[in-house]
């Protein structure tokens, strides 16, 4: 199936040129043309409604009266009724869906308009923990051997004219017995397989209340012990990470709008450092956002062209560095902190960027989609823009293989994700992500 340029582009621009969209008139153009043609027209018929606005906003900014709001209304209307119009259609094509978001995600990357959004999927597909595994680890060595107390003192060889340290181990602390009583009551739902993210939340609170901002340089060790590479998913996407020509935009743009993760580690990083490119990862320190640009990128200087990197929920990379200041998001009054009241920071930042810009769009690799507050930043985006979806990579349910799947089963399987905004791009089995990703060069 190839998606692209109608050669009917004429009978498509008088269609969404008229007062009145008949819906008889377009399931016949619909029909009369090549399915995949009929989607790039409709799908950038919608890209073209919301560019409007966001070009109208823009100009009335710079004059100084507010973007009108109806006009915005009537155009995620007119989004809203072409969607639902060529839904039909779509659900018609069963497991052949695929191929016409693929397509579409080809032209999108291409503009250097889609960006890839990294659960904890890719660092276990890097040999790394879940994040049950990650928060299983930490409960299980506090309520074991609880934590060393130490102290730097001066050594032997020490002198006034140069002072030398080593820590020395003074003592142990237990975990509070309250503290020790949950701890158990989680490690038992997560050896069960039945701890659900409140329940992993809390696991990571008490680990926070024991050891503070310190529990972040115990948990780096675990990211990367065993000398951690990049795994196939992180080499898959830095591959396409390359700078392209935008010849629509006038200029040379990254091969991803942005790389978003929700990973602590910087596998991802180290997979484009690995091929030469310019990269720099952002995460929030202190209340501020702050880069930490490869020797590539800071050669080119702040304004060069560089593949960004948001760390939603934190950041410390292999070398030594010092995370202080880093704003981690991994228990739970990390999360209300985060999510608890307006969208601030990296992750509106990231909200009003990729998410909820019109004109962009993201795939999500290796998300569960079990977390309400992302699924939640999904939920807004799709209430303001209707019609316009993201995607994500996700394992189909069923038991027999995807591609024999009846258009009835794809519907109801993707239901849950298209209802936030979010189209599912179905596959069998896990070592089918890189090639997925690899196809939309």
């Amino acid at each position: 199936m190839i998606v692209g340029p109608s050669k009917r582009r004429r009978d498509w621009a008088s269609f969404f040129a008229a007062r009145r969209w008949q819906p008889e008139e377009f399931a016949r153009l619909v029909e009369s043309d090549e399915i995949g043609s009929a989607f790039f027209e409709i799908e950038s018929q919608i890209n073209g409604l919301y560019r409007a606005v966001q070009m109208a906003q823009a100009g009335q900014r710079q004059a100084g009266p507010r973007a009108d709001g109806d006009c915005l209304g009537e155009q995620a209307l007119k989004a809203r009724w072409l969607s639902a119009a060529f839904e039909p259609h779509r659900a018609a094509l069963g497991p052949q869906q695929r191929d016409l978001d693929l397509g579409l995600m080809r032209w999108i990357r291409r503009a250097s308009c889609l960006s890839v959004v990294i659960g904890a999927g890719a660092t276990m597909d890097a040999g790394g923990p879940s994040w049950a595994a990650l928060v299983r680890r930490l409960l299980a060595r506090f309520s074991e051997q609880g934590r060393e107390i130490g102290e730097l003192r001066l050594t032997a060889e020490s002198t006034p004219d140069s002072r030398e340290y080593r820590r020395v181990v003074t003592g142990n602390e237990r975990l509070p017995a309250d503290a020790e009583s949950r701890a158990r009551a989680v490690l038992a739902l997560i050896d069960a397989g039945t701890a659900d993210v409140e329940a992993l939340l809390e696991g990571a609170q008490i680990c926070h209340d024991f050891l503070g901002q310190a529990l972040f340089t115990d948990l780096t060790g675990i990211l990367y012990e065993g000398q951690r590479r990049p795994g196939p998913i992180h080499q898959a996407i830095a591959e396409l990470a390359a700078p392209i020509a935008v010849a629509d935009r006038g200029g040379v743009f990254p091969g991803w709008d942005a790389i978003i993760t929700y990973n602590f580690d910087d596998l991802m990083g180290e997979a484009l450092d690995e091929l030469g490119l310019a990269r720099a990862a952002y995460a929030m320190r202190g209340r501020q956002l702050a880069g930490d640009p490869n020797e590539i990128a800071r050669q080119r200087g702040p304004n060069g062209l560089h593949q960004p990197i948001y760390h939603l929920h934190g950041y410390t990379p292999r070398r030594l560095f010092l995370i202080t200041q880093v704003e981690f998001v991994f228990a739970t009054s990390q999360y209300t902190r985060t999510y608890g009241g307006s969208l601030d920071g990296i992750v509106g930042e990231v909200f009003a960027r990729c998410l909820a810009n019109p004109v962009r769009h993201a795939l999500y690799v290796g998300c569960s989609f079990d977390d309400e507050a992302m699924n939640d930043l999904l939920r807004q985006a799709a209430r303001a823009l209707p019609g316009r979806y993201h995607y994500a990579l996700l394992r189909w349910p069923g038991d027999a293989p995807f591609a024999t799947a009846a258009a009835d089963e794809v519907a109801h399987a993707s239901a849950r994700y298209v209802s936030i905004g979010v189209r599912p791009i179905w596959f069998d089995d896990f070592s089918e992500i890189p090639g997925l990703i690899r196809s939309l060069a």
